[in-house]
């Protein structure tokens, strides 16, 4: 938690800088070597470890949203974009996001889901 909540030093802590180094993903895990220790991690994981909403996160970030069914996809935008009175889903950008789910949201898209 320290990593990603340490706002003096920043990203160019050493610890946070050999997370990255020894970094890898294999099939939405996140495993990482710092100081001798084993870290490893998915999204719902990560999600609980930042106090952030993560179930079906994997999903959400998908084009096609329509698994996740109309009620699903309008409890996802409200939480996310802290709009409970919102009554359509709709998509929802980073910017209108929590800073929580904003470092959530781009840690899963960048290191957890797999690209093409």
């Amino acid at each position: 938690m320290e990593f990603f909540t340490n706002t003096q030093l920043g990203c160019s802590v050493p610890e946070l800088a050999k997370f990255y180094a020894n970094c890898s993903v294999t099939k939405g895990v996140v495993t990482s070597e710092v100081g001798g220790k084993e870290i490893w991690f998915d999204a719902p994981k990560l999600g609980e470890i930042l106090g952030v909403p993560s179930t079906s996160f994997d999903v959400y970030v998908r084009e096609d949203k329509t698994v996740l069914g109309q009620a699903w996809l309008l409890e996802l935008s409200q939480k996310l974009s802290q709009q409970t009175g919102l009554q359509t889903p709709h998509s929802v950008k980073k910017g209108d996001m929590s800073s929580l789910h904003q470092l959530i949201f781009w840690f899963v898209s960048k290191n957890i889901i797999p690209r093409g």
